[in-house]
């Protein structure tokens, strides 16, 4: 395409996603929907979910890892070490 953006499609739990994106960016593309798609297998071992459950802790996994980022700055180390500890949560719900 003339604007430096491409076409590609994206597997994002089962699904095909075409999006056009800026060139230089595919490469993060899909190392984005690659740590998505290993975060729903990964939530997959919960008993009786489905994928949108999967897809919803996929997304509130990576909503605290973008908010932890966004506060860096403000949190103090007790603020990150509780958001360790829900992570550690989820994990060890998952295992159960």
């Amino acid at each position: 395409m003339a604007d430096g953006k491409i076409k590609i499609n994206l597997s994002i739990a089962g699904r095909l996603y075409p999006m056009t994106v800026p060139a230089e960016n595919e490469e993060v593309y899909r190392e984005a929907a690659k740590r998505l798609n290993d975060k729903v297998m990964e939530y997959s071992k919960i008993p009786k979910s489905d994928v949108s459950d999967r897809l919803a802790l996929a997304a509130f996994y990576f909503s605290l890892i973008a908010l932890s980022s966004e506060r860096t700055t403000q949190l103090g180390d007790a603020d990150i070490e509780e958001l360790h500890a829900i992570e550690e949560r989820i994990r060890n719900y998952i295992k159960a």
